[in-house]
């Protein structure tokens, strides 16, 4: 007791001045002024072995703080990642090597000042010293007057004993960097599969398949059912492929004319026809070389432009409407079909010879029905991207809305499976989808029904119409609770919903 003031007293008596102090049990730190005589030293250290208890004294280079102060910003310089530490007042305090390399400032420039200075307007770190909540891996692209910066950040606030926020911490990482990270910790198969969302057995043999078939140069025919992302699966194939560096391609077949699918694929050479352009066109075969064309709705072609895929796939080589020479090409064919090309080719609407080019690999893309426990995935995901879009914040959906979803046949699949989460978003006014918010098929909205004796309809179409825009008004009016909120979530004007209530006789007070 009374030890730390008598070694004090000792140091005040010889005129020493003292910087700083720590206390320890069984040991006293202190820190003074610098003493060059060596006489002067030996005086001081005779003085404290004087006193009743002190057993060693000796010198050392560093105090205990200062080591760690020491090591501790070692660390932080020698981590990846910036670390960014303001004060109560805003002000740089912590400012790492990295953060040099980020903002290309050193940190003897802006340590001391406020931190405005470096972001130039008001960033999560500041957010986060008002507010006190912490953050994780927020996208930040900003500038200042002389430079532009892009990284992620996640941050953390510094409280005191009464809970009130007295300093933010940061740490950030360069979105450059950040993403080689990613790619370097992430399989590539797991890349290239990142939108295709599911972990069914189907759908992982399918993904089996796709990564064992990539590496040839061989032709794929992707089959099954529209709305189950044939073209994601010939996306994934490329970039699994010998040709990922080059480009990938893609032509709906069913969406162009004959005339307009011949030009886009082969190309032309000026002149050859009216409206064509005066320095010609590359076809897309063309554009594609050395990399991949994906032919989604193959079984659309003509049998003319059939005839013409033929021989590009025997000899390797196009010609350009209106040209007669003959170009070699280097393209990997992926093509997709809904339709069934072996009824198509016993009616004579599809070549035998192209079938048997085109189906030298043939993959199934298994329906959503084939994939029922994907859906509870498929939701949140669908969930995350619409959230983004509509400038919503759904955190999930209720367990029968996911049992709804599982009940039902999916004959549009994941396209499908896709509209119906968006149209429960607009319909939802909570936190989580529920089974309310579900308006699926015109057989579960209407109070009509099929005559299942004849098969044929009771109904007229405008009947149906009326029936479903009566069911959405009164659901949306329901859970909106006005009619301008109502409006908003059935995305039409506020007019629109007032004509329609008078029109269909429905009260809302």
């Amino acid at each position: 007791m009374g030890m730390v003031l008598d070694i004090l007293k000792k140091v005040y008596v010889n005129n020493i001045s003292i910087h700083s102090l720590e206390v320890f049990p069984n040991k006293v730190y202190v820190k003074v002024e610098t003493l060059e005589e060596e006489g002067k030293k030996l005086h001081i250290i005779k003085n404290l072995l004087s006193i009743n208890g002190v057993l060693k004294v000796q010198e050392i280079e560093l105090l205990s703080y200062e080591k760690n102060e020491r090591r501790l910003r070692a660390i932080i310089d020698a981590v990846q990642d910036g670390i960014l530490a303001i004060n109560h007042n805003g002000e740089v305090e912590l400012f790492n090597n990295y953060c040099e390399k980020i903002f290309h400032i050193k940190k003897e420039n802006i340590v001391g000042k406020n931190i405005k200075e470096l972001l130039g307007f008001g960033g999560p770190i500041i957010n986060l010293l008002k507010t006190g909540e912490n953050y994780d891996n927020i996208e930040v692209f900003t500038k200042n007057a002389k430079n532009s910066f892009h990284y992620i950040t996640s941050g953390r606030s510094v409280k005191d004993d009464k809970g009130k926020t007295i300093a933010a911490v940061a740490s950030l990482k360069d979105i450059d960097e950040a993403i080689e990270m990613s790619n370097a910790i992430t399989s590539k198969e797991e890349f290239v599969f990142k939108n295709i969302i599911g972990n069914s057995s189907s759908i992982t043999k399918t993904k089996e398949i796709c990564i064992a078939v990539a590496k040839s140069n061989s032709t794929i025919l992707l089959r099954g059912e529209s709305g189950t992302g044939k073209e994601l699966f010939a996306s994934a194939i490329h970039k699994l492929s010998a040709r990922a560096d080059k480009n990938f391609i893609a032509i709906n077949c069913a969406a162009l004319p004959d005339n307009l699918i011949e030009s886009e694929l082969f190309g032309y050479v000026k002149g050859s026809f009216t409206g064509a352009t005066k320095n010609g066109k590359t076809g897309l075969f063309k554009a594609a070389d050395n990399g991949t064309l994906f032919l989604d709705e193959i079984g659309e072609l003509s049998l003319p432009l059939q005839a013409k895929l033929l021989r590009v796939l025997q000899e390797g080589t196009i010609r350009k409407i209106g040209s007669s020479v003959e170009e070699k090409v280097d393209v990997r064919i992926i093509a997709a079909t809904n339709r069934n090309l072996e009824d198509m080719i016993k009616n004579n609407t599809f070549r035998e010879d192209l079938y048997y080019r085109l189906n030298v690999i043939p993959i199934y893309i298994p329906s959503l029905r084939d994939r029922i426990e994907d859906i509870s995935m498929l939701v949140n995901y669908f969930i995350k991207i619409l959230n983004k879009q509509m400038g919503r914040n759904i955190k999930g959906a209720e367990m029968e809305f996911i049992e709804e979803l599982v009940k039902f046949n999916w004959p549009g699949n994941i396209r499908e499976l896709k509209n119906v989460v968006e149209r429960a978003m607009n319909l939802c006014h909570g936190s989580f989808l529920k089974r309310e918010n579900l308006i699926m098929d015109f057989q579960k909205t209407t109070n009509y029904e099929i005559d299942s004796k004849n098969h044929e309809f009771n109904f007229k179409l405008k009947d149906v119409v009326e029936a479903a825009e009566k069911k959405a008004l009164i659901s949306a009016i329901q859970n909106c609770k006005s009619c301008r909120n109502a409006a908003k979530a059935l995305g039409v004007s506020h007019t629109t919903i007032i004509n329609k209530l008078n029109k269909y006789g429905i009260n809302f007070h």
